[in-house]
């Protein structure tokens, strides 16, 4: 049973009458008849009483009524649905995020400026470590991802830097060199470090590794963590120290100092990767509003 024949079947209980019927759904008065008949014979019921002078609804055609009315308004929704889809304006973008990129302001302004401008899209945030993040990308099951660079480049993604700022240690309160503000990486050689356990040459592990690498040193009793939060925690119960994202330090945690590494500071960036390859318009379209806040 096909949609014309449902709304013929609409029209009809509705005028009562096959000739202006017909010129309401803009076809022939035979190809209605054909119609209703087609639809009547596969349900195997009368739907309307036809004599020379007065077209009238069966009781079941009165049954069957509103069940076809239904169907008909579901149809039409799936349809606005699916056109809606391919405008971008309604939809389920994934976005996978790192755990330490959720204190960025940049990222705060990102998500809510997108859910006001295109409030129709359902937004789904995952945390996972970046490696997840792009296995999940390739495979398709994330959208969008924010990951903490460096990580190594594939062929079917795209990046866009979205926030930069400097690496700053996190010590206990009553450390040493906690009331200095300032301070050389190198006079935290001898301390033992909680370290973000990223693959060799990934994200924020290898940007504090490499920190403590140009600072002249390797660091000592290395403790590897899921999370940022979960090192700032081991700092904060005096157990060493650790090197985070200055954005980190907006989180106010008891026992621990946040304090500014001298000299050339040590970057870490942020970047939205997608595949290259996407035709996910919702994607398309995220990507162009990050740009044009960013201006990048």
């Amino acid at each position: 049973m096909e949609y014309r024949h449902l709304i013929s079947f609409s029209v009809l209980a509705e005028e009562l009458h096959f000739g202006i019927s017909a010129q309401k759904l803009n076809i022939t008065q035979p190809a209605l008849s054909q119609y209703i008949k087609g639809m009547e014979s596969e349900l195997r019921i009368q739907l309307f009483k036809r004599t020379n002078r007065q077209v009238a609804l069966t009781d079941e055609g009165r049954q069957l009524l509103e069940p076809v009315r239904l169907l008909i308004k579901n149809y039409k929704n799936v349809k606005d649905v699916a056109r809606s889809l391919q405008a971008g304006e309604h939809g389920i973008l994934k976005l996978g995020y790192v755990g330490s990129s959720i204190t960025d302001p940049v990222l705060s302004v990102l998500i809510q400026g997108y859910k006001r401008e295109f409030g129709n899209v359902k937004l789904i945030l995952e945390e996972h470590n970046v490696c997840d993040q792009i296995a999940l990308l390739v495979d398709n099951l994330l959208d969008v991802a924010v990951v903490r660079m460096p990580i190594s480049q594939h062929e079917h993604l795209k990046y866009c830097t979205i926030s930069t700022c400097p690496l700053i240690a996190v010590l206990p309160e009553d450390h040493r060199l906690a009331q200095n503000g300032t301070i050389p990486l190198a006079s935290l050689s001898s301390d033992p470090f909680f370290i973000q356990q990223d693959p060799p040459g990934v994200g924020l592990g290898w940007s504090t590794l490499d920190a403590c690498f140009q600072a002249g040193f390797t660091p000592q009793g290395v403790k590897l963590t899921q999370d940022v939060s979960t090192a700032i925690g081991m700092v904060s119960m005096g157990m060493g120290v650790t090197l985070v994202p200055q954005t980190q330090s907006t989180v106010k945690i008891p026992n621990v100092t946040y304090c500014q590494l001298e000299g050339e500071p040590t970057l870490t960036t942020l970047s939205l990767v997608w595949s290259s390859r996407t035709k996910n318009k919702l994607v398309v379209d995220f990507i162009h509003f990050v740009k044009e806040i960013l201006r990048v």
